[in-house]
């Protein structure tokens, strides 16, 4: 009998495939098209956003009642931890000044992840995370080998794929302990329409950081 994440995964696949699997970034990328400088677009709205994926999991975990979830949340965010550091040694491989390219704010796509999981997190229910994990951690495992596989054509991303390989890889595990965290954690209807909610919401705001990282590398979204 399938769970609460597999009636979410159902819920969130039309989400997936019209704002992720369609978009033209992920097009761009399949068919040998994408330019080093939407390349590296991408991995400075990435940046933004693993730069702050430990201190929203851990203050989901600071802020949980159940022991089980604080673990989750604490053991994510130590695997979480550093990697924006992988983003930075790509870019840094590419050519870019890292202090002078990395200055700024995020676009709006990181901007809205950062804000919606600092907000769930302190104002509403810290299992909201298990949503977003979902959504970050499903792409990584689903579809990450694809495009890892698909860049190593690319000559430019030769010595500058640490980021998508490291999670390409590693997400394959973590999706497995978010699906049994987000079943654990689906004991009301409350809380599973939260965490679907922001499934759904990471899925479109991925969506805006593929589109973010388009403008800024000048293809257009």
């Amino acid at each position: 009998m399938n769970g609460s994440y597999d009636k979410a995964l159902a819920e969130t696949e039309s989400t997936l495939r019209a704002v992720i699997l369609d978009h033209p970034f992920i097009a761009q990328i399949l068919a040998g098209k994408l330019t080093e400088s939407v390349y590296a677009a991408y991995l400075r709205e990435t940046y933004y956003l693993v730069n702050q994926t430990p201190y929203f999991l851990s203050a989901a975990a600071s802020r949980c009642a159940e022991g089980w979830l604080q673990d989750f949340f604490l053991n994510l965010a130590i695997e979480e931890r550093h990697h924006d550091r992988l983003a930075v040694q790509d870019l840094s491989r590419l050519g870019n000044d890292t202090g002078e390219y990395l200055a700024g704010l995020p676009g709006l796509g990181a901007w809205t992840m950062i804000g919606q999981n600092h907000w769930a997190v302190t104002m509403k229910d810290p299992a909201a995370l298990i949503g977003f994990a979902a959504a970050t951690e499903g792409l990584g495992a689903s579809l990450g080998p694809k495009v890892t596989a698909a860049m190593v054509s690319y000559p430019f991303a030769e010595r500058a794929l640490n980021f998508l390989k490291v999670h390409s890889e590693e997400d394959q595990e973590h999706i497995e302990l978010v699906k049994k965290a987000f079943d654990r954690a689906a004991t009301t209807e409350h809380r599973y329409e939260l965490m679907v909610t922001t499934w759904n919401y990471t899925l479109r705001a991925y969506g805006q950081l593929f589109s973010d990282a388009l403008t800024r590398g000048g293809t257009g979204a």
